[in-house]
Parts: structure tokens; sequence; C-alpha cells
């Protein structure tokens, strides 16, 4: 589907807002506001809920309108076994084609996760986090496996994210992607993708269980 420069910018605007939390789950989205914002018609904007009802971020409902779509556990669930699949073949990959440089980088990327943590600045460093996998998954040189791996992060609402995971989960996920590092360097396949399951598997065993936040999820 072809989509003019107008309705690709009102998208990304919608879908980075709800990607960082501005727009919450449930929350309706004001056509004439976003419009506003956007300096548009509200052409663009119906046709950009429309794409994005399609890729089920948004929920598009008779009398009330445009709403931004509930995190679903059945459906996260879902999500993370294609993610588990996705990324376990990624980092296969890339122990086989990441340079020196890219693996300095990479730990740069995770020292800077830590330091962030200490801050409390939980929102930024999920944004990290998911810099650091893609940075990662992009070592391998296959942009097919990198755009299917970022489509399914872009299903994914870091901005609640962030306040759904408890402390001590930031901590050990932390911790995993030095693990992930040392495997991958030292070209232990097997170990990397282990890493990166348990990586996965207990981010999504740990969504909700922050104990001073609402679970977000139905």
């Amino acid at each position: 589907m072809k989509h003019n420069s107008k309705v690709d910018c009102v998208y990304q605007y919608i879908r980075d807002g709800i990607q960082k939390g501005v727009f919450l789950p449930g929350e309706r989205l004001v056509i004439s506001r976003i419009a506003k914002e956007n300096e548009c018609s509200e052409i663009p904007v119906r046709e950009a809920l429309r794409r994005l009802e399609s890729e089920k971020i948004v929920n598009l409902i008779p009398y009330k309108g445009a709403v931004v779509s509930q995190v679903n556990k059945g459906y996260m669930q879902q999500l993370y076994q294609v993610k588990c699949i996705l990324e376990g073949q990624a980092v296969r990959l890339a122990t086989d084609s990441i340079t020196g440089a890219q693996l300095k980088n990479l730990r740069g990327l995770a020292q800077e996760i830590r330091d962030l943590l200490e801050t409390g600045n939980l929102k930024r460093c999920a944004a990290l986090n998911r810099k650091f996998h893609l940075t990662l998954y992009k070592t391998t040189g296959n942009d097919v496996l990198v755009q299917c791996i970022s489509d399914l992060w872009n299903k994914w609402p870091l901005g609640y994210y962030a306040n759904q995971i408890p402390d001590e989960w930031y901590r050990i996920s932390t911790q995993q992607h030095f693990d992930l590092l040392d495997a991958i360097e030292a070209g232990d396949k097997d170990k990397a993708q282990s890493i990166i399951l348990m990586h996965k598997q207990g981010s999504l065993a740990n969504l909700g269980k922050r104990p001073e936040r609402q679970s977000i999820l139905e």
C-alpha cells in the first residue's frame, strides 16, 4: 500500500506517541487535535488511524472514535513467541559476523543502560534497551531479519513497558546483556541463544509485576 508523505508523518507521530507513553492504553485520540498539532486536515489523520488499526495499535470504535489499544496478555505472549524465534536466530548469526569494534560499541551501550538504571530514568532505559538489541541484530547484515524484529518491537509500547517491570528484573536483564556479549565474543552460539531466550521470557514473565504500578494487562 502506498502512503503519501503527510499520512506517513501523522502515522509516525501517533505511533511514536504511543511508543513513548504520550498516548496511553484506552485513551481516545482526538482527530481534530492531532490534525492541528501536525498542521494538516483531518483526512490524513483518519488515514493514519486506519493504518494503525490494521496493525492492532489503535481501535476504531463506532460512536467513540479512535482509541489506543489495550495491552492484551494473550497477544503479548504470541508476540514474544515470535520474538524468541527471530531474536534467537539473530544472535546465532551475529556470533559469526560481529566485529571487535561492534562488540566494543555494544558493551558501551550495555554500560550506559546500567549507569542510567541507577538514575531511575526507566523510559530512557527502555529506549536504550531497544537500541542495544537492534544494534546487535544489525551486525548480522540481514536487513530482512532486522526489519522483521524491528516491526515486532514497534508493536511494544516502551513508554508504559518501562513502568511495568520490577527494578530487580531491570538489574538482571542488564547483566544478561553483558553475558550475551561474552557468549557471542566466545563464539558460543548455543549459549548466546539460550541467554536471549531467558532474556525474552523473563521480560514477559515480569511484565505487570512492578508493585507500585497498576498493571496495564487485561
